[in-house]
């Protein structure tokens, strides 16, 4: 799907690898899940109507739509925003769009239902996309991923039992880390992190699989000892003092993904005209709340309990990118998290090579740029999502490189930085 050219700019079974089990062990189950659902449903009209007033959509809606009722999955993080504030906002609603939002709070509950049809689309971890279309773990399902949802965003948050102790990756020795999902970006990046430090992530650290709402709890009562979350989790952790931001993991890959917007192939592609509809929604939302005018109003709107249902003043800091760290210090870092929503190719081959070089891709290889580029770009819909993107104004250059822990990435040669991490 992807056949822009690079620009020059910022550098299904039981068997396979994650079984079904493993999935649903992550989560609370499909029927946990489907009550969970029908109680956060959300469309948009129930809440928004005075933020909406202030909404000035740039496109009109697509004509002919196929299909008005939608339903798209979210996981309440602030990762989440483009897609709920699209509901609360009014947005979904002037794309001609009756959307219903079901809420889940674990990652292999929304893998699931995603898979079983339940949703013609949702929020995923970015690395999710590439694993359930290609099949790497257990429930395959065509896929196509025209944005990510937002960048940055995320941090690794330590127990402030350990204050003046873990001052860079090779103080993690030992100690228990609390992860969202294998197939997220905060999990590859870390364990690079780890190896930058000298330690082997599998045996040097006890590696915790965690909802991440448990998490901040997990870590108050000593279960953990530190985290790698979406910001909301950092910054509750300070909040309650009970830890500090170590990190931002902006720090270790500047404007990397966190999490994106998916929908299935099938829906795609009975419904071309809704699909449009829902880019041009949801990439509205991304580019209104990427102005940091608007990042305050968007706090408060999403605080509400129809919706993230989050402190105030947690998603404030997070989000204007004025906080405390836990440390003592005030600081002041305004792309603490952005929604740029273009999905550049090299996000999915670092991705894709970091899922390969830890054993995540269910036993398939990949060894060549252009191996790695037809995998992403099966899945990364850069056209759909530079066909709107254009038009509202969103960057959809190409990013040539990227930079990951110091080290230059290449997409056309991603097994260099490999052989540079290992070595």
């Amino acid at each position: 799907m992807n056949t822009r050219p690079a620009a020059a700019g910022g550098d299904p079974s039981l068997s396979r690898l994650l079984t079904r089990r493993r999935l649903l062990g992550l989560g609370v189950g499909t029927t946990a899940a489907a009550l969970l659902a029908a109680c956060g449903s959300q469309s948009p009209g129930t809440g928004g109507a005075a933020a909406a007033g202030a909404f000035d959509p740039s496109l009109p809606a697509p004509e002919d739509l196929e299909q008005t009722d939608i339903t798209i999955g979210f996981v309440p993080i602030t990762c989440a925003s483009p897609i709920v504030n699209a509901a609360a906002m009014d947005i979904y609603a002037h794309y001609g769009l009756n959307v219903t939002l079901r809420r889940y709070t674990g990652w292999g509950e929304l893998w699931t239902a995603f898979v079983a049809g339940e949703l013609d689309a949702t929020q995923l971890l970015a690395p999710m996309p590439l694993a359930i279309h290609h099949g790497f773990a257990s429930g395959q399902r065509d896929i196509r991923l025209p944005y990510v949802t937002n960048i940055n965003g995320n941090g690794i948050t330590v127990s402030q039992r350990l204050a003046g102790e873990v001052n860079g990756p090779e103080d993690f020795r030992g100690l228990r880390i609390g992860l969202p999902f294998e197939y997220s970006v905060h999990y590859l990046l870390v364990l690079d992190y780890l190896v930058s430090g000298g330690l082997d992530p599998h045996s040097d650290v006890d590696l915790r699989i965690m909802r991440p709402a448990d998490m901040v709890t997990a870590l108050s009562v000593d279960q953990i000892d530190a985290f790698c979350l979406p910001d909301q989790f950092n910054q509750r952790a300070v909040a309650e003092g009970i830890g500090f931001i170590h990190t931002l993991t902006k720090d270790l890959w500047e404007d990397h993904p966190c999490c994106s917007f998916a929908v299935g192939q099938d829906f795609a592609d009975a419904h071309p005209n809704t699909y449009t509809a829902l880019l041009r929604a949801i990439g509205d939302s991304a580019l209104f709340i990427d102005d940091h005018d608007h990042r305050a109003e968007t706090a408060e709107l999403m605080a509400q309990p129809a919706y993230l249902g989050l402190p105030e003043p947690v998603l404030t800091a997070v989000l204007t990118g004025e906080f405390p760290d836990g440390t003592g210090a005030e600081l002041s870092v305004p792309e603490r998290i952005g929604f740029q929503p273009y999905p550049h190719e090299s996000y999915g081959t670092w991705i894709l090579d970091a899922l390969q070089r830890w054993d995540l891709t269910g036993g398939q290889q990949f060894s060549t740029g252009a191996e790695f580029s037809a995998t992403v770009s099966e899945v990364f819909d850069s056209d759909a999502a530079a066909s709107v993107l254009d038009e509202l104004g969103g960057i959809t250059e190409e990013r040539s490189a990227e930079t990951v822990l110091g080290r230059t990435f290449r997409p056309e040669n991603p097994l260099e930085w490999s052989e540079q991490v290992a070595s």
